[in-house]
């Protein structure tokens, strides 16, 4: 009777451990995707602008504008004043973006650089537009970097650590 009481219990704690773990993939989508081991080019938690709400607290120097589509978001983070009084930096999925002017209504066409993302967060590209910065790739990988690591430092530990699960589950879907 003992046996096939421990038995239950641990098929029970077993089905109750596999239904937690999309919610807990969902709900620490952001802290697995700062924690995982990356290439250099790559930025890992961008891949999760298109679909996961960001809390502003996880980027506090930065904006962000969750954009509610069907139960699914998309994030844009953006800062103004980098080094100048005039210039931006504005990240969503696939790209980040900076540009010296934002007065100017089209800011993000003229005189601007950005890099664009693979599907697996990896920079595949850089682009100008007009005359860009000089020092627009320097700002452009300083401020994925720095969004990174307040993403990495504010985000919340999950109740289970499941890193090594979010690690296979990316590699698979992101190769």
């Amino acid at each position: 009777m003992e046996k096939r009481a421990v038995w239950i219990t641990i098929i029970v704690l077993l089905v109750l451990f596999i239904l937690q773990i999309p919610f807990n993939f969902h709900n620490n989508a952001y802290y697995y995707a700062t924690h995982i081991h990356h290439e250099k080019n790559q930025y890992p938690f961008v891949v999760l602008l298109n679909s996961n709400y960001l809390p502003q607290s996880y980027v506090s120097d930065y904006g962000v504008e969750n954009d509610d589509k069907r139960g699914s978001y998309m994030v844009q983070i953006s800062k103004k004043r980098i080094h100048t009084n005039s210039d931006i930096i504005d990240l969503t999925d696939s790209s980040i973006l900076y540009s010296s002017n934002y007065n100017d209504e089209s800011y993000y066409l003229n005189d601007c650089a950005k890099f664009t993302f693979a599907e697996n967060g990896m920079i595949d590209g850089y682009y100008g537009e007009g005359v860009p910065p000089k020092n627009a790739k320097k700002v452009l990988r300083h401020s994925l970097n720095q969004i990174q690591a307040e993403i990495k430092q504010n985000s919340e530990k999950p109740l289970i650590n499941i890193q090594w699960l979010w690690n296979i589950w990316f590699s698979m879907h992101y190769r």
